[in-house]
């Protein structure tokens, strides 16, 4: 009806009724055709948000995934590649306790028993009588990076420990050897590796050595030097290690001479009275 007043309106006006009905189809046509645009666009828009809400979900999705897959390979244990071609050494070195190895990987003083077979030994018969033993304290130590609970026996000095130079002098000749190698695996620097090298071969090539007292004087003087290299070094005046003091060691030799002598002029008057 709305339509039929409208038409009658037109042709009242002076249009005729083709041309009425024609501009009505085509302003009909226009409108739906505006109207079908309009939708088009408003489906185009909702399918455009609709894949930027997925994409942007997949996005987080991926980082999340992403952030746990690296979460995950931090948590993993890491092992070294290896070479294919190399077979095991010939020889294994004992390895000394917990102890002895943090001192290495800390850089600092730690005595040759622990790298001589005594020491080694000694650290195995402890780790054994506290894997029988359910009594034995334990506390917190960090082992290649990670907090370990171990016994205390495993990371403290050991009571059986020697000084340097109270060692015999094949056990020092085997512990400077297995010393040697324990700071090379810890990366020690190669000027302080060279150091300790040339200070051990001068010690154990010494033309003394077959004197009187000559291997007790040595050891003497590689225990005191080393120390004292330590401490010095912790106080940022390190000396060369690796050159020979020919002075200290005579006041040494001074020194071993004169007990060595009143012990044998003591057990003399023992053994006449």
């Amino acid at each position: 009806m709305a339509y039929r007043g409208w038409l009658n309106t037109l042709i009242d006006g002076g249009a005729t009724g083709e041309n009425t009905i024609a501009q009505m189809t085509e302003g009909w046509r226009l409108e739906c055709q505006e109207r079908i645009d309009l939708w088009q666009q408003q489906v185009e828009e909702d399918a455009r948000e609709l894949q930027e809400r997925a994409e942007c979900e997949k996005a987080e999705k991926e980082a999340e995934e992403q952030e746990e897959w690296c979460e995950a390979e931090k948590k993993k244990p890491k092992i070294n590649n290896f070479n294919s071609e190399t077979p095991m050494a010939d020889i294994i070195i004992p390895r000394p306790s917990q102890y002895a190895i943090q001192k290495i990987k800390n850089i600092e003083y730690v005595e040759l028993w622990y790298f001589s077979p005594d020491g080694c030994h000694d650290s195995v018969a402890i780790t054994s009588r506290s894997t029988l033993d359910s009594n034995d304290t334990f506390g917190f130590a960090k082992v290649d990076g990670i907090v370990a609970l171990k016994t205390i026996a495993s990371f403290k000095a050991s009571q059986k420990a020697l000084q340097d130079h109270d060692l015999s002098w094949h056990q020092f000749d085997l512990a400077k050897t297995s010393f040697l190698i324990h700071i090379k695996k810890s990366g020690w620097p190669e000027k302080h590796q060279q150091a300790l090298a040339l200070f051990f071969m001068l010690i154990t090539n010494h033309e003394h050595r077959m004197r009187p007292w000559g291997e007790k004087t040595l050891l003497r003087y590689a225990g005191f030097v080393h120390r004292e290299w330590h401490d010095w070094l912790a106080q940022n005046q390190g000396f060369n290690i690796g050159i020979f003091n020919n002075a200290l060691y005579n006041t040494l030799s001074d020194d071993v001479w004169e007990t060595e002598r009143d012990k044998s002029l003591r057990l003399k008057l023992v053994c006449s009275s």
